[in-house]
């Protein structure tokens, strides 16, 4: 018997023996600076904070010696960075004149002849990593969005029809927020889909159908990793399957189709109608409120479309 143990197996070892790690809180910080009327404290709540005299910035400081865009403050996971923006004069932290540096309690950051103090306290910001979360999937989204200019502002409009729907049919306020967010992440997949599929103006073949169908597939292997999305999956694997059995990936009858999804497909499909497409111009909102009394039981749960077509109206 070979007693002989690799690195590799040591390494293994102690990662099976750690426990998991997760990201940590982050506590609250402001900037603290000298103003005309006394001190003043700035917090820094958003992920990114732009520091200058541009009208566009986060947190504009009155001095001339400042150029327009002077340095910018990054949260990364739970640890706040200050990153220069090319200033013409620099930005200083405790002295030193620096380009990208994580900044530590106390800190002393000097822009132009403005003095700031990094205070950082012990006060946890509860709703860090729920917002964390959240802009992670609102990136997902946009990335989508980026390939379909024809669908700008699609999965923001679904994901306000299914929570309305959801919350409307009864659903606690936890779950309608959930099924918001199936409706924000429904079309992720689309991300592997090619653009000329996407945009074209000619009806799919058959293979072309079928890479388009992939989508859900895809959508659902992109959140497989995602812990905190576990419960969102269902749906955004599922919002393409028809009650009556005839639709996608896998088949699914009636019931046997997760709620959320069901809801997200009605949203969808609403919406769908109701934009302008490469091949088409948008139906209104009687043809929609028509289709949807139509594939009534089909296509859509009849449970469903009432409440839908109850929004539309009102």
């Amino acid at each position: 018997m070979d007693d002989h143990i690799t690195e590799a197996e040591v390494t293994m070892t102690f990662l099976d023996g750690m426990d998991e790690v997760g990201i940590e809180e982050k506590r609250q910080a402001v900037l603290h600076f000298e103003s005309s009327d006394g001190t003043a404290a700035f917090s820094l709540e958003a992920p990114q904070i732009l520091i200058g005299r541009a009208k566009d910035v986060d947190l504009r400081i009155p001095d001339n010696y400042l150029s327009g865009k002077h340095a910018r403050i990054l949260i990364v996971h739970n640890f706040f960075h200050i990153e220069d923006l090319g200033s013409r004069n620099g930005t200083w932290v405790n002295g030193e004149r620096v380009t990208f540096m994580r900044l530590a309690h106390m800190d002393v950051i000097r822009l132009g002849r403005t003095n700031l103090r990094f205070l950082q306290n012990d006060v946890i910001d509860g709703n860090y990593i729920h917002k964390l979360n959240l802009q992670t999937i609102q990136s997902l989204a946009l990335a989508v969005e980026a390939k379909d200019p024809y669908t700008k502002g699609h999965s923001e409009r679904v994901a306000n029809i299914s929570e309305h729907l959801a919350s409307m049919m009864g659903l606690a306020d936890a779950d309608a927020k959930r099924v918001r967010i199936a409706g924000i992440l429904h079309d992720i997949g689309k991300i592997g889909v090619p653009e000329t599929l996407l945009l074209t103006k000619a009806g799919l073949n058959e293979s072309e159908y079928e890479l388009i169908k992939q989508h859900v597939v895809e959508g659902k292997h992109i959140l497989l990793p995602l812990d905190f999305l576990s419960d969102i999956i269902p749906a955004v694997y599922h919002h393409h399957e028809r009650f009556d059995g005839t639709g996608y990936p896998e088949g699914l009858v009636g019931e046997e189709i997760p709620l959320w999804a069901r809801i997200v497909q009605v949203a969808d499909t609403c919406d769908a109608m109701s934009i302008d497409r490469p091949y088409r111009a948008a139906f209104s909102k009687e043809y929609v409120i028509d289709e949807l009394n139509r594939c009534s039981g089909s296509q859509f749960d009849p449970n469903i479309t009432p409440t839908m077509i109850e929004i539309l109206r009102n």
